[in-house]
């Protein structure tokens, strides 16, 4: 059997990493939830389907975030020394290299990354008007739609190089595994979720993010 792409194994010895923080102009802390659907797992598993429907609000993509991707547990030093985090949603290592940047339609509320350590929004320091007329350009030839809110992944590549040799597979099953774990939150909340065919990096290019180091790595689409 012929392997098209090198297998990926622990780095020894590990290289240093530092995190990388884009430019915000502020950070709008969240609540977290206090009620869940009672809703039986087997249900959500049989209605999941890909779906667009309406405007999504601000406080259920909140909700979903925390449910899906919220940092429940962390170690100061794990794989490589670098910072692991136990959240639903399963990593490499524990490290999730993987950011989640969330556009909406409308340049008027914000482009925010969610910080899922203290699950909170920030808002970057960016042309929003550019990213969200390349967003919307891609979601029209993509899903033919742009109501609702893109979760765009945006991957350190170099944290997971950091602990791994030949490391990027494992950051395409991260977002894979996202992807899953968002859509599956997603229904569970009574909401839509479409995942995303295109990486994003002419999204990411027009974002405060150095793109020697940062790729895009997808999404999914959010809507209520």
């Amino acid at each position: 059997m012929v392997l098209h792409t090198n297998e990926p194994v622990p780095r020894n010895p590990a290289y240093a990493w530092r995190p990388y923080s884009p430019p915000v102009l502020r950070r709008e802390l969240l609540a977290l939830p206090i009620s869940e659907p009672k809703r039986a797992f087997s249900e959500v598993l049989y209605a999941r389907r890909s779906r667009l429907m309406g405007a999504v609000s601000w406080d259920q993509v909140a909700e979903l975030l925390w449910h899906a991707v919220g940092t429940k547990a962390m170690a100061k030093s794990g794989r490589a020394g670098i910072p692991i985090e136990w959240r639903v949603c399963p990593s490499a290592g524990g490290l999730h290299p993987i950011h989640i940047i969330c556009i909406p339609q409308t340049a008027t509320e914000g482009i925010r990354l969610y910080d899922p350590n203290s699950h909170a929004f920030d808002f970057l320091a960016v042309s929003e008007n550019k990213v969200i007329e390349t967003q919307n350009e891609f979601l029209m030839s993509v899903i033919g739609s742009v109501t609702g809110c893109t979760l765009l992944f945006v991957a350190d590549v170099k944290k997971i190089d950091a602990a791994y040799e030949h490391g990027m597979t494992l950051t395409w099953r991260n977002a894979g595994a996202i992807i899953s774990t968002l859509c599956l939150c997603a229904e569970w909340l009574g909401l839509g979720a479409c995942p995303l065919g295109f990486n994003g990096d002419r999204i990411l290019a027009e974002l405060p993010y150095p793109l020697e180091r940062f790729t895009g790595m997808g999404g999914v689409f959010i809507t209520s």
